[in-house]
């Protein structure tokens, strides 16, 4: 029986499926409908892999911080949408290091805790538009201590 892998191993993994995706991410870029599809499919190794520890930011909204309630892990860039700078910088740079591939989907793929109620209804703003969780956060009024700094430091801030 196989043992554990470790998440440096589990993310080398992703990134090499990852590499062998590009010819098709290359394909279908330029199709808005074929593009969103790809995205969508191929977005659970993100999730997979940000359950592990390193993917938690630390981050906390107020409302959760002010709770005696159990919190919701939130990605503040959802996965299908991450996936899309994650291949877009590995389109510009194929050759890259299980280093470089680990800072990128740390930087894109990081989870916030929100309470379930804020979870909730960034889930169904998100689903109705295109701007990212964060980018919802300030308009459904939830303010996340530190986000905006983290965003800055990681230069992800678009």
């Amino acid at each position: 029986m196989a043992g554990k892998f470790t998440i440096t191993e589990k993310i080398n993994e992703t990134l090499k499926d990852f590499k062998a995706l590009l010819p098709r991410y290359r394909e279908v870029k330029n199709d808005v409908k074929l593009f969103q599809l790809f995205m969508s499919r191929n977005r659970n190794p993100l999730w997979d892999l940000s359950s592990n520890k390193i993917f938690k930011t630390g981050l906390k909204s107020v409302a959760f911080l002010e709770s005696y309630e159990k919190g919701v892990e939130d990605h503040f860039i959802q996965r299908t949408k991450s996936m899309k700078i994650v291949f877009h910088k590995l389109d510009e740079n194929p050759d890259m290091s299980v280093e470089e591939f680990t800072k990128l989907i740390i930087d894109y793929s990081s989870t916030i805790t929100l309470t379930k109620e804020e979870h909730s209804k960034v889930t169904s703003f998100a689903k109705n538009n295109d701007m990212l969780n964060y980018q919802a956060y300030n308009v459904l009024g939830i303010e996340v201590v530190g986000l905006s700094e983290f965003m800055v430091e990681r230069n992800i801030l678009f």
